[in-house]
């Protein structure tokens, strides 16, 4: 993962940019709708909120979709039970796959699937991966953070293509939140 080690540091403020998402309604439920993309800048969305922010190298893919983001669908509730205001799951994917996705995994309103528009999010956290040589290109890591009012508390990775799930696991996550 390139970029500033220090980026990702307890008490940082987290970059300011723009995110891509379809925000849910029940109709998009039956999967005869797309919906309509909309956009919002992470600092303002985030701001006075404890957010969980789950990163995935792309939506559909066999960790992500198997082991990955459907126990972080089921368990939502733990997580807010803990205070946790939000939950965001962000890939590269655009906005149209992502909303796919989310609805597949029952996420509807309790888990927001947004895109990280050029990787920027994640480029500014040292947090992206090179998966050139498998033919997807540069994607957003494996990771979770944890931020208060826009400030890191915590930012783990499952660095690499190692195809384990462990940092950013919905039982890890539970554990730092």
């Amino acid at each position: 993962m390139p970029g500033d080690p220090t980026a990702t540091a307890k008490g940082n403020e987290i970059p300011d940019t723009l995110m891509g998402y379809i925000p849910w309604t029940p109709e998009l439920d039956s999967g005869e709708v797309c919906g309509i993309p909309t956009t919002f800048k992470t600092r303002d969305e985030w701001k006075g909120k404890k957010v969980v922010i789950v990163s995935i190298p792309g939506a559909y893919t066999p960790i992500c979709h198997q082991q990955h983001i459907p126990p972080l669908v089921k368990r939502v509730d733990e997580l807010k039970a803990k205070g946790v205001d939000a939950v965001y799951v962000i890939a590269s994917n655009d906005p149209f796959v992502m909303a796919a996705w989310g609805n597949f995994n029952n996420a509807k309103d309790k888990v927001v699937f947004a895109t990280d528009i050029d990787l920027a999010f994640s480029k500014a956290l040292g947090a992206t991966i090179d998966l050139s040589a498998k033919h997807f290109g540069e994607r957003t890591a494996r990771y979770a953070l944890i931020i208060d009012d826009n400030k890191i508390v915590d930012f783990a990775s499952d660095e690499g293509d190692t195809g384990k799930l462990q940092n950013a696991s919905i039982d890890t996550i539970l554990t730092k939140v």
